[in-house]
């Protein structure tokens, strides 16, 4: 009789025997995952199309209100319901809010997915009922019981420093000589100074936060849903700080916000430049608020993206940290010429590796033997297996595990190991729903392996001597 790991390996090199085989496969959770790169672009253009936005049929803009533009800029502009070829639009949003039929030419891989964001940036910020029970009706669609997405922005645009120039330079002038003492007194002045105004932002975010997660009632049928703060890296120092300083504080009071993460294009100029300051952002609020777990995501590059020089030193960065629980992406490791170091505090600290084929493929163009993931997993570094934007992405949690299967040697019984660590490592506070979401998920891998044992014995019998596949019939 076989074995699911002899089936695994008689189908491996077939991807459609392995999506088959992985599309019954429970998944757990996926851990590194943007809201609004998530939602498919189908459902952004459904609904700017019902709303009847403007749109300008050249740039692809969108606006709720023309009527703030100068008379001859308006001609410029028509109401979604007045465009003529409505199929070809939806065509050209799709192309324009996705990667559908990319082909590398004035746009890199990278500058076109973070070019997505802000053109469908106005319905991603709307609609966010439905947003999150596509989000959950694709989860269960794919096996998936838990989600912990990045989600909404924290606005503290009503904070205001009256010296916000003078501070950028500081910390700016600070991070020159990484003096740790000078930038932690000017941390704790700003601290003590706006708690208050910063409690209040963080509040207001929460209450938003836990609004719409009990208004969408998506928390129901073995399904679990959390959420992480976020903050942009390509912003200056002190607006940095103070939306991180916010992002805690919501995390730190809230049981459905899961933790901190940090996003935006890592090979931009002001995220190379400012890569130690944020490090040491995440440093002193992790000592203000210790209960806090939280990912990053660093690693995020590759040759030619960056100078040689500045490849493969944000990993090692971010091992300062106490409560980083999770690296996303991470796949610069390879540059790294303090290597061996870096692996060793990693398996020291049990830091998770938040694995994302089909985007690493994409933005940078990393597969195959290029990519990382063996190097972590036999290195006995955990790893998860995630989507990131699967909405931009066009892909699918069951393609990241068919990826993961055709192109590397983990056995069935290490893919399993994976999905459960996406369960275990999650920043799930709530012990009691983790044990029963690992319950749920061992019971869910004992019928799927009843399953496979029974199904697919009497169709993959043997080899030929060319080692190709005999797929026998069922009767």
């Amino acid at each position: 009789m076989n074995t699911i790991n002899e089936i695994l390996e008689t189908i491996r090199p077939n991807r459609s025997a392995l999506f088959g085989f992985f599309s019954m496969m429970p998944k757990g959770g996926d851990l590194h995952h943007h809201y609004s790169g998530s939602i498919y672009t189908e459902s952004y253009i459904d609904y700017v199309f019902q709303k009847d936005f403007f749109i300008n049929e050249v740039t692809l803009e969108l606006a709720k209100d023309i009527s703030t533009l100068p008379a001859e800029i308006q001609k410029e502009w028509k109401k979604i319901s007045q465009v003529i070829n409505k199929e070809k639009l939806k065509l050209s949003l799709l192309r324009a809010w996705s990667i559908k039929d990319f082909v590398k030419g004035s746009q890199s891989g990278d500058e076109h997915f973070f070019a997505t964001f802000t053109q469908f940036n106005l319905p991603s910020k709307e609609d966010y009922i439905n947003g999150l029970n596509e989000l959950k009706r694709r989860a269960l669609n794919q096996k998936i019981s838990y989600l912990e997405t990045i989600f909404i922005t924290l606005s503290t645009k009503d904070i205001q420093l009256p010296n916000e120039t003078e501070l950028d330079k500081q910390f700016l002038d600070i991070q020159k000589t990484k003096d740790t003492g000078a930038l932690n007194l000017e941390l704790e002045k700003i601290f003590k100074e706006y708690l208050q105004p910063v409690t209040t932002a963080a509040n207001e975010h929460t209450r938003k936060v836990e609004k719409l997660h009990a208004d969408s009632q998506v928390e129901t049928n073995g399904f679990v849903l959390r959420f992480q703060n976020y903050v942009a890296r390509y912003k200056q120092p002190i607006d940095v700080f103070i939306e991180l300083f916010a992002c805690f504080h919501s995390s730190d009071n809230s049981n459905l916000i899961s933790g901190v993460n940090i996003v935006a294009a890592e090979n931009g100029e002001t995220s190379m430049r400012d890569y130690w300051l944020h490090t040491m952002f995440f440093k002193f609020l992790e000592g203000k608020y210790p209960k806090v777990r939280y990912a990053v995501h660093a690693g995020e590059l590759v040759g030619g993206m960056v100078q040689p020089e500045n490849l493969g030193t944000h990993i090692r960065q971010t091992l300062i940290l106490d409560n980083l629980t999770r690296i996303g992406h991470a796949v610069d490791i390879i540059y790294d010429n303090d290597f061996i170091n870096t692996i060793r505090k990693l398996q020291a600290k049990k830091t998770v590796i938040e694995i994302n084929l089909s985007s690493n493929e994409f933005i940078l163009g990393v597969a195959n033997d290029l990519h990382p993931v063996e190097i972590y997993y036999r290195n006995h570094i955990p790893i998860v297996i995630c989507t990131d934007d699967e909405g931009v992405l066009r892909t699918s949690i069951t393609e990241q595990y068919v990826l993961l299967a055709h192109r590397y040697k983990l056995s069935y019984d290490e893919i399993k190991e994976v999905v459960t660590n996406s369960i275990t490592y999650s920043n799930l506070e709530d012990g009691k729903i983790k044990t029963q979401l690992l319950e749920k998920l061992d019971s869910d891998f004992k019928e799927f392996e009843k399953n496979i044992l029974e199904f697919y014995q009497p169709i993959v019998l043997e080899k030929d001597n060319f080692t190709a596949l005999k797929f026998m019939s069922l009767s």
